[in-house]
Parts: C-alpha cells; structure tokens; sequence
C-alpha cells in the first residue's frame, strides 16, 4: 500500500525571489535599483520637467543610460552626475560633447557603439540601433537643419545644448539589460519596433520598457508586447498624453484586454509615477 510521504518541517504556502525595483519619473525617466543596490537612471529629464518631484529624491545614480541627446532625455545628466559621480553611458557618438556641455570628466563617460555587449559589474548591456520616431517627417511638419532654432535656449534659457539637440534626432540606442539573475530588460524606443524585435529574439526579455507612441492603438501596442514575448510591457514617452488629457490606465486595460482576448498572459502596466515597485518571481 502506497503512503504518503512525511518530511519533519512544515511546507512553505509560498516563496518570492526579488528581481529588481523601479519607479517611474517623467518622460523616459525610470529609476532601477538592482538586487546588489546599484541604480540606474533613464534619460533624465526631471527638474524642467514636473514641479512635485525633486532630483534631491533620487535616490542614486551609479548608472545614466542616454538613449539619445534630445534636452528632454539629457538634461539633467550634469545635475544627477555631481551628486553621484556615476558613469554615464552613451553612444560613442555624441560622448564628447556630452562630456563637454555637462562638463563630466572624460573617464566618467562609458561610450558605446551599436550591436555590442558590455560587460559590467552589476549587469551586462546589449546595444542595439535606434531610429527617432519620424511622425513630423511623414506629416511634413518637420523642419530642414536650416530651419532649425535652438530649442533648448528657447524653452530654457540654457546655452550650448543645440548640437546635442540636433545630434538626438540621428542618433538612438535601445538596449537590453540583463542582471546577474539572469532577469531581462529590454529598453525601445522609436520608430523601428519590427526591426528592434527581430534582436529581442535572441535576447528574450522579462520586461519591456516600449515608447508608447500616441499614435499607436490599444491594438497595436498589445501587437508589440506579444511579438516581443515579455511578461510585462511599461510605457515611457507617454508623458504626452498629458497634453491631450487621454487616460493612460484605460489604454493600458485595453492593451490587456486584447492580450487576454488573444490568450498571451503577458500583462501592460501604467506605473504611478514616483511610486516604487518590486517585481519578482514567486510561488503561490
């Protein structure tokens, strides 16, 4: 007769293993703080761009990651960098002036090139190309090199960022962060999902931070989550609902829908922004 088993000690209901914490910022701005305590920072654009969050909350920087040099992804890079002497990683291309207009030492700037991986103490980064989203360019509304003004004095009143400005509508970097887990992060943003993916792949991310693009459908966003294959897809850039009052947690219900209708269990999620949250793997 077959018996039951009987080991000593109770058994556990449950069990979690923590993979990362992030919260949200403004515009592309994540801040993630890895299991071994290093923090990351996304295209800081903070303190031009909300009032109620301050760069004294931040709460590190070992890392800045600059997907391209537009003021609305950079300019804070300075600011963050002094308070935490960090390295700041950005294309090869655009290092120098980097270094020159936030007047960082050279040796604190980790310059990279596109297809490479890198590996670095607390994760390894793959880098992939990145186009701009080109919306104006298809509407016919966007401007010629010659008819361009510098953006950044108009709006700010801040001298010498105009060849960064011109310099982040050629040049963009997704990549993909990987933690010594083995738990991915994959970062697009642009133009060129269909692209990007084919590498995404390879990679296979956990999570997929996506430009939502405001032209994009609930349909089409919840198209990009399934064909990158993540258990969950986050927004950045979609700051500019904002400016059309849309309601970004019925969009992302609506992106859920279609993954549930479609049977995917990956899951869309709008993150409260300054808010931190854990995400991990766990038994129930």
């Amino acid at each position: 007769m077959d018996k039951k088993a009987i080991f000593p000690t109770s058994y556990k209901a449950s069990e979690q293993s923590e993979c990362l914490q992030f919260r949200y910022i403004y515009c592309q701005c994540y801040e993630i703080r890895l299991p071994g305590g290093a923090t990351i920072i996304t295209d800081p654009f903070i303190s031009g761009g909300v009032d109620d969050f301050t760069l004294e909350e931040v709460s590190g920087a070992d890392y800045i990651i600059l997907n391209h040099t537009h003021f609305d992804h950079d300019m804070d890079t300075g600011k963050l960098w002094d308070r935490f002497h960090g390295r700041v990683i950005c294309q090869k291309e655009v290092a120098l002036e980097v270094a020159h207009f936030f007047d960082i030492p050279y040796s604190s700037i980790y310059a990279v090139g596109e297809e490479c991986t890198y590996y670095l103490p607390e994760f390894t980064l793959q880098t992939f190309h990145g186009l701009h989203d080109n919306r104006k360019a298809r509407e016919g509304t966007d401007k010629r090199p010659s008819q361009m003004g510098d953006t950044t004095k108009r709006r700010f009143g801040v001298d010498g960022h105009f060849h960064l400005d011109c310099m982040g509508a050629v040049y963009m970097m997704n990549w993909v962060i990987t933690t010594p887990q083995n738990f991915k992060i994959a970062f697009n943003a642009g133009q060129d999902f269909d692209e990007h993916v084919r590498h995404l792949d390879q990679v296979k991310p956990n999570i997929m931070i996506r430009h939502r693009i405001r032209t994009y459908s609930p349909e089409e966003y919840a198209r990009q989550c399934e064909r990158a294959g993540a258990q969950y897809i986050l927004p950045w850039h979609h700051s500019n609902a904002l400016k059309t009052g849309e309601d970004l947690n019925a969009y992302m219900q609506q992106v859920n829908d279609v993954l549930t209708s479609h049977r995917v269990p990956s899951k869309a999620f709008n993150p409260e922004p300054y808010r931190w949250y854990t995400m991990y793997l766990g038994i129930m």
